[in-house]
């Protein structure tokens, strides 16, 4: 599994892989014909959710595609004639379990992966003979499992460990994948001064086929005290 990181993360390994992530090119985003590997990439959040008539709601991506538009109609982009993308980070003001939810974290984990892994017969005839990799580029919160609120307004609680939440780990046992890349680069918290912390990876590389292997470390969490640290 080294290596298959040390692909993606050395520069100079980067440069064997192929994209193929064009509309028009044949899936999956990436292959590297050295290694036998082919990649697709997605992105999931803990902010989209499922409305009632069916369709995904993203409220934070409503917001920036307005201020997007704002920004371009305003005519402040004339003085920019270089500017080729344009990086809005948007502010909802929905209250915290409106904004970063577990339970749209869960749902749209599920959806996007499962969606791209019924893909992965098409993927196989494209590239015959190659291993799979999932690379999940996660944007969603760090999470914590509530206890209680102390009299000094600090919230009680212990880490949400999303490579070992068994809830997760259910749904990375039904891939039909060979290795599961996991990029979290926004789990952050703090704790009291004086309290010991626990650091969080940024990224987790996941052999799916001896995933049960990882049994004993598995977390059940109770979803009704799973909170964003955002609180």
């Amino acid at each position: 599994m080294r290596e298959i990181f040390a692909s993606i993360h050395d520069p100079e390994e980067w440069k064997l892989w192929s994209d193929s992530s064009g509309k028009s090119d044949p899936p999956p985003d990436f292959y590297n014909d050295k290694l036998k590997l082919m990649m697709d990439v997605m992105r999931i959040d803990d902010h989209a959710f499922e409305s009632k008539n069916g369709k995904i709601v993203n409220p934070t991506n409503q917001r920036e595609s307005v201020i997007q538009k704002q920004i371009r109609k305003s005519g402040l982009l004339d003085s920019f004639p270089n500017v080729k993308n344009v990086i809005v980070t948007a502010v909802t003001d929905l209250p915290t379990d409106e904004d970063h939810n577990y339970k749209f974290y869960y749902s749209n984990f599920e959806r996007v992966l499962m969606k791209h892994n019924n893909q992965i017969d098409l993927y196989g005839k494209n590239h015959p003979g190659y291993k799979t990799i999932f690379l999940v580029l996660d944007e969603s919160s760090a999470y914590f499992e509530m206890e209680s609120i102390m009299d000094n307004g600090v919230i009680k609680g212990k880490p949400h460990y999303w490579f070992w939440d068994n809830s997760f780990v259910n749904i990375l046992k039904k891939l039909n994948i060979d290795y599961l890349i996991w990029y979290a680069p926004f789990k952050y918290y703090e704790v009291p001064l004086g309290e010991e912390k626990s650091d969080l990876p940024e990224v987790c590389v996941i052999d799916i086929k001896n995933i049960n292997q990882n049994g004993s470390y598995l977390n059940s969490y109770d979803i009704s005290k799973m909170k964003s640290v955002e609180l």
